[in-house]
C-alpha cells in the first residue's frame, strides 16, 4: 500500500532520516517547519541514531561553538567510507585554521574585484542566446555552466575539468551515503583531480590551483591528502550550492514577473534578492557535527559522541527572527542573517564570490524582456540535502501564459 503524503510527514516527524525516499524537498519544508516548532531538539534512531536541532538560535549557537560540535569526523552523514576529508569543513581547529588560509587566496575581496569583469562577460554570453531565442532551459543553459565556468576561472581549472566536474559530482552525491566504500565514485574523481594538479605543477600559468600544487607549508610540501581534499571541496562546493541558488532565484522569478520588474527599478535591491533567496530555500539544507561532550540544549541532554543534524531550512524560517518566514520579501531588513552560509570558523569562504556570481546574473538578465515558467518544474534533493532543479523551462515574453500558481 502506497504511503500518503501526510502519512510520510507524520512518520519522518516522529522519526526523521532526511535519506527517506519520502523526504522530498515539499515534504521536508513542512517536517522541517513541524519538528521545529513542536520538537526542536529531538531523537531519531535513524542511521544508528542522531539529534536533529531546528529551532534559528540553537544552530547559530551549535556553529558558533566549534569545540562542543566537532566537525572533525566529517559533515557528510552517513559516509563511505575511503572518501576524502572535505576542506576546511571537515577539519577543526588547529588544522582548520591553517588550511583556510591555504583555500583563501583565490576568493578575497581583492581576488573576487578582479574576476568581476570575466563573470560579468560569461553572464551576458549565457543570458543573451537565450533571450533572443526567446525561450530554453535555465538550469542547463546559465546556472550550471555559469557555475562550473566561474569555478574555473577563479581556481585554475581547464576546460576538460569543467566539463567532467558535474557528473562525477552527481555520482559522488548519488552513493555517498548509499555505499559502504567509495570506490563506485572517488576513484573518477580523482583520476580527474591528479590529471588537473600534475597540469598546474608543469604550467607557467598564474593561476591558484598552480600556486597550490606548488605550496609549502613550514617548508614542506603539503600532503598528498590535503592536496585533494582542498581541490575536491572547491570542485563540488565551488559549483553546487552556486548553481542550485541561481537555479532556485530563476525559478522564483520567473513565477514572480512583477518582482523583476521592481529589481528592475531598483537593481540596488538584487544583493536583498540574492540574500532572501539563500534565506528561504537554503541550497545546502543541513549539514551535521559530533558533540565532544555531554551539552544540554532547550533542557534536552544531547550525550557525547553524538551526532547532531542542523536543519538550516527549518532555522531560516523561524518566525522568531523573520517574521512571516514562508513570504520572499525584498523588505526585510535581515534576510543577510540566514545560516545558508554557515557561521562561526565555518562560515562559507566563498561567500563574496558567490554574492558577485549572483548580482552579474540578476543585472544581465533585467537588461532583457522578462522571463516566466514554461512549465512548474521539479525540485530534488542530492545526497538528501541539496536541493536543486534538473531542468526549469522559461519563456523571455510579457505575453508567455502565466506560469502553474500565477504571478507568486
Amino acid at each position: 500500500m502506497t504511503e500518503s503524503r501526510q502519512d510520510s510527514i507524520h512518520r519522518l516527524t516522529n522519526a526523521f532520516d532526511f535519506h527517506d525516499p519520502a523526504y522530498t524537498p515539499d515534504v521536508a519544508e513542512v517536517v522541517n517547519r513541524e519538528m521545529r516548532e513542536r520538537n526542536p531538539v529531538a531523537y531519531s534512531p535513524a542511521h544508528g541514531g542522531m539529534w536533529i536541532v531546528s529551532r534559528y538560535e540553537d544552530v547559530q549557537a551549535v556553529l558558533r561553538d566549534h569545540e562542543t560540535f566537532s566537525s572533525g569526523a566529517g559533515v557528510h552523514f552517513p559516509r563511505a567510507k575511503g572518501m576524502p576529508m572535505f576542506s576546511p569543513i571537515d577539519y577543526d581547529p588547529p588544522e582548520h585554521s591553517d588550511i583556510r588560509r591555504l583555500m583563501a587566496p583565490p576568493v578575497g575581496k581583492e581576488a573576487v574585484r578582479r574576476l568581476e569583469p570575466s563573470f560579468r562577460e560569461l553572464a551576458a554570453e549565457l543570458v543573451s542566446p537565450l533571450a533572443e531565442r526567446g525561450h530554453g532551459d535555465v538550469v542547463a543553459e546559465l546556472a550550471r555552466p555559469f557555475a562550473i565556468r566561474t569555478l574555473g576561472a577563479t581556481i585554475g581549472l581547464s576546460e576538460d575539468a569543467q566539463r567532467e566536474i558535474r557528473e562525477l559530482t552527481r555520482n559522488m552525491w548519488l552513493l555517498l551515503s548509499r555505499e559502504d566504500d567509495s570506490s563506485g565514485f572517488w576513484p573518477q574523481y580523482r583520476e580527474l583531480l591528479s590529471s588537473e594538479i600534475q597540469k598546474a605543477r608543469a604550467s607557467s600559468e598564474d593561476s591558484y590551483l598552480a600556486w597550490l600544487a606548488r605550496a609549502e607549508v613550514d617548508g614542506e610540501p603539503i600532503s598528498e591528502e590535503l592536496l585533494y581534499s582542498i581541490v575536491v571541496s572547491y570542485c563540488v562546493a565551488g559549483h553546487d550550492n552556486t548553481m542550485n541558488t541561481l537555479s532556485r532565484m530563476l525559478w522564483h522569478l520567473a513565477r514572480s514577473p512583477d518582482t523583476q520588474r521592481r529589481l528592475r527599478e531598483e537593481p540596488e535591491l538584487m544583493p536583498v534578492a540574492a540574500e532572501e533567496t539563500l534565506r528561504r530555500w537554503s541550497p545546502t539544507d543541513r549539514f551535521t557535527r559530533v558533540t565532544t561532550r555531554d551539552v544540554t540544549l532547550r533542557g534536552v541532554t544531547i550525550p557525547a559522541h553524538s551526532r547532531v543534524v542542523l536543519l538550516f531550512d527549518a532555522a531560516n524560517r523561524d518566525p522568531e527572527v523573520f517574521p512571516d518566514p514562508e513570504e520572499f520579501r525584498l523588505d526585510r531588513g535581515n534576510s543577510h542573517k540566514h545560516l545558508s552560509l554557515g557561521h562561526g570558523i565555518h562560515r562559507c569562504l566563498g561567500a563574496h564570490v558567490a554574492r558577485l556570481e549572483f548580482t552579474c546574473v540578476l543585472e544581465e538578465l533585467a537588461r532583457h524582456p522578462v522571463y516566466r515558467l514554461v512549465t512548474e518544474p521539479r525540485c530534488v534533493f542530492e545526497n538528501g540535502r541539496h536541493t536543486m532543479f534538473e531542468e526549469i523551462r522559461v519563456s523571455f515574453a510579457d505575453t508567455a501564459a502565466a506560469a502553474p500558481g500565477g504571478d507568486a
